[in-house]
């Protein structure tokens, strides 16, 4: 029975071999397949801080209130969006993805969050490169975009267009602040200078001239 015992033992030890092997062997997976483990969602804005008193709140889900719909044939409103982007710009857009989206009331130019003196602060989780500020001149919606937390060294200014454009800078907190009021160029005045700019006189005209000057000298 001895050499009976000794052939189980060398299969089983074979098997358990070949068993190894194959668990060793990489697993070879193509780069559009999706990962084993679905990638983490991107992380929401950080809670708004209360730059009166620079504290930090817990905020709700922004909430949106549904935009009045177009009179006649001019162009409905679009939402207030914020696209911020860890990657530095493009040239028509910032490159990559983002890492931080945000949707404002519609009616956030008459609400008192949006429309204080220093607007609404908030805290990033990344250090953002790009943003993309969309929104509609009748928002009057602006972003001061700081390089340290809580809206403190002030890198740079973005104005809500209804144009996407994307703006640049290194940041780590932003301000909104709608309700601001354009300031429009007045026209160019020419107050007393009006009456004396004169037509210059045509080809004929200088001819003429030139001839009663002559004829004057000539007497």
């Amino acid at each position: 029975m001895r050499p009976l015992s000794d052939s189980i033992l060398r299969a089983s030890f074979v098997a358990a071999w070949l068993a190894s092997a194959v668990l060793a062997i990489p697993q070879v997976v193509d780069r559009d397949d999706p990962p084993p483990n679905p990638p983490p969602a991107l992380p929401p804005l950080q809670s708004p801080i209360a730059t009166a008193e620079q504290v930090e709140i817990n905020g709700g889900p922004n909430q949106t209130t549904p935009a009045p719909p177009a009179q006649g044939g001019e162009k409905p409103p679009i939402p207030i969006t914020v696209q911020l982007f860890p990657s530095s710009p493009g040239v028509k857009t910032c490159r990559g993805s983002p890492f931080a989206e945000m949707v404002l009331p519609a009616d956030a130019s008459r609400q008192p969050a949006f429309t204080g003196r220093d607007g609404q602060c908030y805290d990033l989780a990344d250090t953002g490169q790009c943003g993309i500020f969309a929104g509609n001149k009748a928002d009057g919606c602006e972003a001061r975009l700081f390089r340290g937390l809580r809206c403190t060294e002030f890198s740079n200014l973005a104005v809500f267009q209804e144009e996407l454009r994307p703006v640049g800078g290194f940041f780590n907190s932003i301000s909104i602040k709608c309700g601001v009021t354009p300031v429009e160029p007045k026209p160019l005045s020419l107050g007393n200078l009006g009456g004396k700019l004169q037509k210059p006189p045509g080809k004929g005209s200088t001819t003429a001239a030139r001839a009663l000057d002559a004829a004057m000298r000539a007497a």
